[in-house]
């Protein structure tokens, strides 16, 4: 068979998970998670292609045209909500930016703070520009866009360190947090989905690794829930990413009802495989470090090891576990499509 666009894997792989169809491919689905990396790409530092659009989506282009992904990812970062309530942000020359004043370190100012308009606060109404341009450019693959989730927006409030042990201290807050972050996330996800890409929440720290799976399950999985259910409601699909070790809550993640999961290579792909079958589209989980120090035959390995691990009729989708550093030289960002279609190829 001739090769398929981007979007016609993903499709395929959808189909292969929700229905009894079993349409030809001709070789795995495959992305990566790049953003900050693509800065290079078009000679910007981080720090201008996180406060341009236009160079965000210049930047976003050149890695579409460059690595061809199935799903371009729209990766910004996981702070636009929380500096448009109020948090403010230092934007290093070259790497992510980051809070130094967070809009709740007094807890009692949550009744103060209004879910933020994605057309008018912060940088929320440039990420959704960049989106709409890239997507005018983007025809063979999906443009998907990546928010933050509730917990995500919540911790980015309030301190990870403070929000932990207000799920001891004082519960009743937490909830009321989350609720708020909740409408906060499903207002700026409305916005997202207006523009016909596909949505996915990031929820990098409800990770096992920070979190226990009884505050997953307590404080976490309900919003979750509740955001599915709202774009359900309008017969829309979202993702959710969660980072690091996720095998004790693979269960939950599949209960929210999300369409695609998509895992760190901390979790045991195998494992995911049989919490998603027909449930899910599983999506992950090459260890993102090697596209920094690793070698080629070492990421030939991880590649195997997914592949081995997620069969052809699983509607898997072969990506990076998380996004791939800023430092990652483009070079070694090639290798991983040109092992795909060294490895990955159905009909060969």
């Amino acid at each position: 068979m001739g090769a398929l666009t981007g979007r016609q894997r993903i499709s395929a792989a959808f189909k292969k998970t929700f229905t009894d169809q079993d349409p030809e491919m001709d070789r795995v689905p495959a992305y990566l998670f790049t953003g900050q990396c693509n800065a290079q790409l078009v000679g910007a530092t981080i720090r201008d292609m996180l406060l341009n659009p236009q160079t965000f989506a210049k930047a976003q282009v050149a890695a579409y045209e460059r690595y061809k992904p199935d799903i371009l990812l729209m990766m910004w970062d996981l702070l636009m909500d929380v500096e448009a309530m109020g948090n403010t942000l230092r934007f290093p020359e070259n790497s992510l930016c980051i809070s130094t004043e967070v809009a709740l370190r007094d807890k009692g100012k949550l009744s103060s703070l209004e879910v933020p308009d994605p057309a008018k606060n912060g940088r929320l109404p440039g990420y959704l520009e960049a989106l709409a341009e890239t997507k005018k450019v983007v025809a063979d693959s999906i443009v998907s866009a990546v928010i933050a989730g509730p917990w995500t927006i919540a911790i980015g409030l309030r301190d990870a360190e403070k929000l932990l042990k207000d799920t001891f201290k004082d519960p009743d807050y937490v909830h009321e947090l989350m609720q708020f972050c909740t409408q906060a996330a499903i207002k700026f996800g409305e916005a997202v989905t207006q523009l016909g890409v596909g949505l996915g929440y990031s929820e990098a720290p409800a990770s096992c690794s920070l979190v226990s799976p009884k505050i997953y399950r307590n404080f976490i999985f309900p919003y979750h829930k509740q955001m599915v259910d709202h774009f359900k409601k309008q017969k829309m699909g979202i993702g959710l990413h969660i980072c690091g070790y996720a095998d004790p809550i693979l269960e939950d993640m599949v209960k929210t009802g999300v369409t695609n999961i998509s895992i760190d290579a901390p979790s045991d792909l195998s494992k995911a495989v049989e919490a998603t079958r027909g449930k899910a589209v599983l999506i992950g989980n090459i260890n993102t470090g090697l596209f920094y120090t690793g070698s080629k035959d070492k990421m030939k390995q991880s590649i195997k090891n997914c592949l081995a691990a997620a069969p052809k009729d699983s509607g898997y989708i072969l990506a990076s576990g998380c996004e791939v550093p800023g430092i990652a030289p483009p070079e070694r960002i090639d290798w991983f499509g040109e092992l795909v279609d060294e490895l990955g190829r159905y009909n060969s």
